[in-house]
Order: structure tokens, then sequence, then C-alpha cells
């Protein structure tokens, strides 16, 4: 049976709005650590043609923005027709899930059984994934079981329909092992995997572990990729996606025209063309994401979602976020976001992916443990991850009021 309660919207993080109305905080600064974006903001030479593409806000965006998308096929070296722009990935999720609500629903009437799972995912995950399939009519099944894990290991063998996956996954910061991934995309024809790597240019290995290349002459592999995490500019909504050039044509013939605004597509342009940016945000995540993690496993009550504090040498690099679970304190998810807030940090509250309630048990391979919730910190300057710690710090070693 479709889960209607998944086709309500979803609280994101980066809503400083909503947390402001709540708390009262009026016009207070709020330092952003919910939103997983690049923490040295957006390239200057992106501002740059956003400002120089005010004046031509009188007259219409180029369909299918034709001028990035010759950019991302020189950037990524694959044909052009492989490629569909959106305004955000989250914008091609639900084009995606549009585009195959009728042919997945024949495959369930031949297969005489209109309730089997025609969408598998793993969660805690990216709720737009099940939101989607929601909202189409499509059912969900949820593979595995443990949170607490080094990489994505979840195997939905033999089934048919949509896989959603992150690589690396959101909230939890695991990735996949490259051939691992492929060796199930290979296995399972009737399943069309569609690989979100939103984050993935975080990683100093990128190269090694994208599935770009692969998507382009398969029939049953997706990539959606960001530019709104890795260049700072959510304000202006733009992803892409790289699959076949038959599934390409397909989105293109649903999608919507006028999706990408001019000022969106020559932002996007203007950062590929910095490679100086990519290579100082790379330094800095390399560095800052570990020494993060590393201090958060210091404070009592807190806890990062891993199998243990010695990461091996097989893992994956660690993304631009560190998902955290509150362990053996008074404090819940909830009441820690708010104090944070008071003090001008604002944090993302993970209760509503399934999974990280407060009350929750996190479970990896002989591990458990029972949660008061969890917080997704995004990785930022040295000094501005030093000032959450301090503040993570002394909150812990208090008590919560009320």
């Amino acid at each position: 049976m479709v889960d209607y309660q998944a086709t309500k919207p979803i609280q994101h993080g980066g809503n400083q709005a909503a947390i402001r109305a709540r708390l009262k905080l009026g016009n207070r600064p709020l330092l952003d650590f919910s939103a997983p974006l690049n923490a040295l903001g957006p390239p200057p030479g992106a501002l740059v043609a956003v400002r120089e593409a005010t004046e031509t806000i009188d007259r219409y965006p180029e369909p299918g923005s034709p001028r990035l998308v010759e950019r991302l096929a020189e950037y990524h070296g694959i044909p052009g027709d492989r490629i569909i722009v959106g305004a955000g990935t989250t914008d091609l999720i639900a084009l995606i899930g549009q585009v195959f609500r009728d042919s997945l629903g024949r495959r369930a009437r031949e297969m005489g059984d209109a309730e089997t799972p025609l969408t598998h995912l793993s969660e805690p995950t990216y709720g737009e994934y099940r939101r989607t399939s929601a909202q189409n009519g499509l059912n969900t099944k949820v593979w595995g079981e443990h949170i607490l894990g080094w990489i994505q290991d979840d195997e939905p063998e033999g089934a048919t329909g949509l896989f959603w996956t992150g690589h690396p996954n959101n909230p939890t910061g695991r990735a996949w092992e490259r051939d691992r991934l492929l060796s199930l995309i290979e296995r399972n024809p009737a399943l069309t995997t569609i690989v979100d790597e939103a984050y993935l240019p975080f990683l100093p290995d990128e190269a090694d572990r994208t599935l770009v290349h692969e998507a382009v002459d398969r029939d049953n592999l997706l990539v959606l990729r960001s530019m709104t995490k890795i260049f700072a500019f959510p304000g202006l909504r733009i992803g892409y996606a790289v699959a076949s050039a038959e599934m390409i044509r397909k989105l293109k013939r649903a999608q919507q025209p006028w999706t990408v605004t001019t000022a969106a597509e020559v932002a996007a342009i203007a950062a590929l063309d910095d490679e100086a940016y990519l290579g100082r945000t790379i330094d800095l995540i390399a560095t800052e994401s570990a020494r993060l993690t590393e201090r958060l496993w210091d404070i009592p009550g807190l806890r990062p979602a891993w199998p243990e504090r010695e990461r091996p040498r097989s893992a994956p690099s660690m993304p631009n976020f560190v998902l955290v679970s509150l362990v053996e304190t008074p404090w819940d998810s909830l009441h820690l976001q708010e104090a944070l807030a008071r003090r001008g940090l604002f944090a993302r509250e993970c209760s509503n992916y399934r999974g990280l309630e407060i009350g929750s048990q996190v479970t990896g391979p002989e591990r458990s443990f029972r949660t008061n919730g969890h917080l997704r910190f995004c990785v930022r300057t040295p000094s501005q991850n030093d000032l959450l710690l301090a503040t993570l710090a002394d909150l812990m070693a208090s008590r919560p009021n009320g």
C-alpha cells in the first residue's frame, strides 16, 4: 500500500525563517550548520555572472540550458545528449518519479500484483526519494537495517523498479565502493538505479568513485549531480542528471519549460571554470571533516554515526557533514537544536529522517545504541567549527531547561 503520509512536504535544512519564528529570534544572526553547503561561499566569478545576468531579466531563459549542457559535457568528457539540467536535484527527483510512474504501473499489472514494491531504498536517507515515489503511487520497500557502517552496502537483489541511493548518503555520510555498486547494477537489469552524487564532489577521490561515465551507456543507471551544494548557491536552484540518450529524451519530454533561470545557468558555468576554488574546497573538507568528527567524539553525550572512532583505511573519505547521535544524555535533539540556535548556531535536527527519531535505536554489526535523536552538522571553516565545538561542549556539560 502506498504511504500517502510520505507525500507531505518535508522540512529540510537551511530554513532559518522557521526556527527564527518558532523561537522568536527576530533578526539575530545565525551561523548555518544545518545546510551542507560549501563553507567557502559561492565562487567570485559566479557572483559576477549573476549580477550581469540581471540585465537579461526581461527575456525568457533558453529552454534546456544548452550553454550549461555544453560546458558540463566538456567538463565530464561525455556527449551532451546524455545530460539534462533542472532546478536542483530535488526538481529532477520529482521528474524521474513522474516519468517512470506509468511504465512501473504497467509492470505491476503485468506481474498481477498491484501492491508489489516498485521503488527501493535504504533509510535513513533523503526524504524526497520516498516522497516522489508516494506522489506517483509507487510502493516503497526499505532494504537493510544498520545505520552504523563505513560504506553503503544494502543491495536490493532481484528487485524490480527504481533503486534510490545516495553516494555518499545523506544524512549518514556513507559512500559506495564503486565496483560493488556497479556489480549490483549489472546483476539487476530490471532495476533502474538512481545514484545521487550531490555530495560526491566534496570527496578528494571523487574521480575514482563517480558513475557519471558508466551512466551514459547503460539503460538502468541514472546519476544525479547537484551544483548548489559544492558551489554554495542553493538560492539559484540548479543540478543535472546523466543517463543514456534514450532516458534523457524521456525526461526532457516531460520536463516543464524554463525550469532553470538565466542567472543560475551563467553562475554554474562560471563556477565550473574556477578550478582553484574546487581545489581549496577539497583541501578544506579533507582536513576539517576529519578534525570536526574527531573532536565531536570527545564531547560526552555525542556520538558520531560511525561504527567506532578509528576509521579504517578502506573507508571512503568523509563528506562535508557529520551526523551525530545523542546517547546517555538528558539532552534530546530538539532541545539541543533550540539551545544552539539561541546561541547563534543553526543545526539540522534529524527526527524527520526515518530511523533517526528521538528514542530511536541505531545499529550496526554487533552494535546497538539507544538515542535521544540526532543532529547533522555541516563542515565549515576551522574557526567556525571551533565555535560549534566549544558551544556544544558547554551545553552538553549542562542540563536542558524545562
